[in-house]
């Protein structure tokens, strides 16, 4: 077997593995999206009540929502006059005062890393068996 036909052997085997760990990732992200759905950005306003609790409110497909703060929602508030907030898109009613974790946003990445790595390999495979 020559150096060409390992490294045909060796880029299909990459390609293989890239793409099937590519596609379970992008595979999960997707579930992942459909199970939480897309949380947009909006600009919040926190209110301090005199009784010491605090409302805050927002602005998002078409209507005003508002909700009140736990105490330790407030306490990382750090502009109450125009803090950035995220709401869910298909239930405007919820809110984040955080920015949505960003573990599908990787997993996405690291599915498009694979896939990417996966079309190099088949295409260097190919081309070395027509060399080859």
């Amino acid at each position: 077997m020559g150096e060409w036909e390992v490294v045909s052997v060796v880029a299909e085997v990459i390609s293989w593995f890239a793409l099937g760990a590519g596609l379970v990732c992008l595979l999960l992200a997707l579930l992942i999206r459909v199970a939480d759905g897309r949380w947009l950005r909006t600009e919040a306003v926190i209110i301090d009540g005199d009784d010491g609790g605090s409302i805050v409110r927002w602005f998002a497909e078409g209507g005003f929502h508002s909700r009140s703060l736990s105490l330790e929602e407030r306490a990382h508030v750090t502009h109450p006059e125009e803090e950035l907030a995220y709401y869910k898109q298909r239930e405007p009613h919820r809110l984040r005062l955080h920015e949505p974790p960003v573990g599908r946003r990787v997993i996405r990445i690291v599915g498009m890393v694979l896939l990417g790595i996966a079309v190099i390999a088949i295409i260097l495979g190919f081309v070395l068996m027509l060399a080859g």
